[in-house]
């Protein structure tokens, strides 16, 4: 455990936060993160086998809604993806919705210590100067980025991306005299950096991000969008019902998830049986529009004769609710809202094809893996852990993987309402606090999965409760201490969980 020690010694020692240490390492001890044994190789060897890094993110996408894992919808890329790669089973985000989601992916910061979401200032300087491309840029590669951004960092793109194309979301685009679906819009522009001659001169990484299949929230009437080719997808089978959908289930909710977005968006998306059928296989279309093109992309890696060198992360930035509770989007804490698809794909690393793995993945556990896969040392301020000791089976490690982590979400937007949670899962245990509507979940999810019965208010199980509840403090905790010096002179958040909420 020196590793731990040390770590936060060097968090803290320039912060004058010493007298958290304690909190900090009894956090660490619990959650089991992971220590793992980088591989030693010379500098020019390490340069010499650097991959191109292609990283993939679809917005609402959620774990199983992959054809591999799923009866109804066709992803025949990315079944390719995950039979030849290493498909992470248990993935989550640390905080479910897209623009903290995605500064998370960049950063390997929670919300709580990025302090970043809808409402809030840009990510302050130190905070954007450690995303994972601009630490690559730093270290020789070339990066780029493609798509949906809709988030705010300090300093000049430029800076950070040497190709850099932002796209607020559309239908279509004009693009070379035709008009195209955005998502394939968003191909060709990978496949035009691909294609840079530039990247025969050094390896690159490019983050490519598709707003589908999120859905178009100003057009209630079809909601989702997808290539023309698709349309008639899906129109022969039909949608089996969501787990929980009925309205015994809603009935139960307490009275502010009733009224919060979550329901309001459910009456168009889900609220009849047709409006349910009909959207649910628009959704699917979209899922399988952004599938064709990330074939198209590797068709572009491929004729560059750069595929066997160029490893592939696939991810969704949230979960997402379908019809399940009566209940639409994520923001939440059930399993829907947290757990996202995480596909690693290194076409050099033989021994990780086909392979699924249960440990506990994180978003922000994604920039560090992209770094160890570069062969470059992560910044110390990262909090997620390299997924490659995982994906080489590596079982020299000083400590086990992770057993928990901290989940939250912190934006409550005045227009609608969007309740802010805190809260902690384990492999045995999920504690939700609703923290500014004075409601806990705790769910056993060894016996009860699927998050049916609630057994915060059960007498037997106050302990359990008791302990939660503290651990996710001292969480809160940790990640407040580590926020740079400029976050931490900002206002104070308006929703953040103190003896008072909780009381």
């Amino acid at each position: 455990m020196n590793h731990v020690f040390k770590y936060y010694k060097n968090k803290l020692k320039s912060r004058k936060h010493l007298p958290a240490l304690a909190v900090m390492l009894g956090v660490s001890i619990l959650s089991g993160c992971n220590s793992q044994k980088e591989i030693s190789v010379s500098e020019p060897e390490a340069k010499a086998k650097q991959p191109n890094i292609l990283f993939i993110l679809s917005d609402d996408h959620r774990w199983d809604l992959i054809g591999k894992y799923h009866p109804i919808i066709k992803t025949p890329n990315l079944d390719k993806l995950a039979n030849q790669g290493t498909v992470f089973k248990n993935a989550f985000v640390t905080t479910p919705i897209c623009a903290t989601s995605r500064v998370s992916i960049l950063t390997s910061l929670t919300e709580r210590t990025h302090d970043f979401t809808f409402g809030r200032p840009g990510t302050g300087i130190e905070e954007s100067n450690s995303i994972y491309p601009k630490v690559l840029k730093d270290n020789g590669y070339r990066s780029a980025f493609v798509g949906k951004y809709e988030i705010k960092l300090s300093g000049k793109a430029e800076d950070k991306f040497d190709y850099f194309k932002e796209l607020l979301q559309t239908k279509t685009v004009q693009y070379q005299g035709k008009e195209i679906p955005q998502t394939y819009h968003i191909a060709e522009l990978a496949k035009t950096f691909i294609a840079q001659p530039e990247n025969n001169e050094k390896p690159w990484v490019m983050a490519v991000n598709f707003w589908d299949p999120h859905a178009h929230d100003r057009d209630q009437e079809d909601q989702y969008h997808y290539p023309a080719e698709f349309e008639h997808y899906y129109e022969d089978v039909t949608i089996p019902d969501a787990k929980f959908s009925k309205d015994s289930t809603f009935d139960q909710l307490p009275q502010f998830l009733k009224e919060s977005i979550g329901h309001v968006r459910w009456t168009y998306r889900y609220g009849t049986d047709a409006i349910y059928q009909k959207m649910v296989k628009r959704h699917y279309r979209a899922i399988s529009g952004v599938d064709k093109a990330i074939g198209m992309i590797y068709a572009e890696l491929e004729k560059q004769g750069v595929a066997d060198n160029t490893v592939i992360i696939y991810a969704g930035d949230n979960g997402y609710n379908i019809n399940e509770r009566q209940l639409a989007g994520k923001w939440f804490g059930w399993e829907e809202d947290l757990r996202i698809p995480l596909i690693i794909y290194d076409p050099r690393n033989k021994s990780a094809q086909g392979i699924e793995k249960t440990e506990m993945a994180l978003n922000i556990d994604i920039a560090p893996t992209i770094l160890a896969l570069a062969g470059v040392e992560a910044p110390k301020s990262y909090q997620g852990e390299s997924l490659t000791a995982l994906l080489n089976n590596d079982k020299d490690t000083t400590m086990p993987w992770r057993q928990e982590f901290f989940f939250e979400h912190m934006y409550q937007p005045k227009r609608v309402s969007i309740p802010p949670t805190v809260g902690l899962r384990t492999n045995k245990w999920k504690y939700v606090d609703f923290y500014k509507n004075d409601f806990q979940q705790l769910y056993n999810l060894e016996s009860d999965p699927e998050e049916q019965h609630n057994l915060a208010q059960h007498p037997d199980y106050q302990t359990v409760l008791a302990d939660l509840s503290a651990r996710t403090d001292a969480y809160i905790k940790q990640y407040e201490d580590l926020r740079s010096a400029e976050v931490e002179q900002r206002p104070s958040f308006v929703n953040v969980r103190n003896e008072d909420s909780k009381q």
